[in-house]
Parts: C-alpha cells; structure tokens; sequence
C-alpha cells in the first residue's frame, strides 16, 4: 500500500523516484495517450465507411441527437438496394483504408487513381441499374456517384504528397518528446550513431 506522503519524500543523492510514482508524469502520460487516439480515430476509416454508406441509402445525420435518419421523400421515391450498398462498400473498403491515407501519393497518380474508381462507380451502376432499382435515374447514379467520388478523393488529397503521415507522425514525434528531459550535447552529437 503507497503513502499518499511518497511524492514529497526527499531521496538520498544518488537515487531517483521512479517516474511512474508521479502524477504528473500519470497524467502528462494519459494525456499523450488521449491525443494519440485522438489522430487514430480521425484518420480511421471506418468512420467515413459509415458515413459513406448512410449517405448513399438517403440517410442524415441528426446534429442533436447525433442519430442518421432517413430523408423523407415523395411518395414514389425508390428504395436503395441493399446489393448496391454492399457493393460499393466493399469496393471502396480496399481504397479507403489506412494504407491509403498514411501514403505518399503524386498529383498523377491521384488522377489515375480517380479515373478508375470513376470508371467503375459509372460501369457498375450502368451495368447493374435493373438490379438495383434505379434504371433511368440518372440523379440518383450521379447522387451516388458524387457522394463515392468526393469521398474517395478527399482521402487522396490528405495523402497528396504525405500530408496526412507526415501530419499524424510529426504530432506522434511531439507527444512522445513531451515531458521528456532535453539532452545538451554538443554540436556533432548527430554523428553518433551508437
């Protein structure tokens, strides 16, 4: 059982208290831990996966409740299909992951990117229009279309040149230096490698 006195006794030269007993440094340590989660779940996919598809069936988000409800439409609205949901969920669950985000991506190669997941975003609903219950609305394909495409190249922007790693590694950099003790060294210390 720990004296609530701990932190206040004087230890004999020589000998340090161990960080762990602190509060501070606890607390310095559960706060760098929150931050870290914090980037985590901002460049976490899933979160935009969801999003993604309450969007795609004609869902809102309610801002007080935070609940998706539907968007009440007219009487002969139609009714999204659950294949085409599926199918482009899954489509897009192997483009927007961390992998893509946390990359270093060219201008070019985002072009490129683009241009294929257009293709198929048009291809797929042109060929599968019956299926899906949504032959001859063409609103409702460029609804969808544009909700995918603007979602995907948002992810590639962040990651337009590293952005995003470079932004999520740099704040990690600063959170672990944090309440650790500066080493004074001198001026070609960085050629030490050992």
């Amino acid at each position: 059982m720990s004296n609530p006195n701990d932190e206040y006794v004087v230890m004999p030269p020589g000998q340090q208290q161990n960080p762990g007993d602190n509060p501070q440094t606890l607390m310095a340590d559960v706060m760098r831990e929150d931050r870290v989660n914090n980037i985590i779940q901002q460049i976490n996919p899933d979160n935009l996966m969801t999003e993604i598809e309450h969007r795609i069936r004609g869902e809102k988000k309610n801002t007080f409740t935070g609940e998706w409800e539907k968007i009440i439409k007219k009487d002969n609205a139609i009714e999204i299909s659950d294949e085409m949901v599926s199918n482009f969920m899954s489509y897009l669950g192997s483009i927007l992951n961390q992998n893509t985000s946390l990359s270093f991506y060219t201008p070019l190669e985002i072009n490129k990117i683009m241009s294929v997941v257009i293709d198929y975003i048009s291809d797929d609903l042109d060929t599968n229009c019956e299926i899906y219950g949504i032959k001859g609305n063409f609103s409702e394909m460029n609804r969808i279309g544009n909700i995918i495409c603007f979602s995907v190249y948002s992810v590639l922007k962040r990651a337009q040149n590293g952005r995003e790693s470079n932004r999520v590694f740099s704040s990690l950099r600063v959170t672990a230096d944090v309440g650790q003790p500066q080493q004074r060294g001198g001026a070609l210390d960085f050629l030490k490698f050992w």
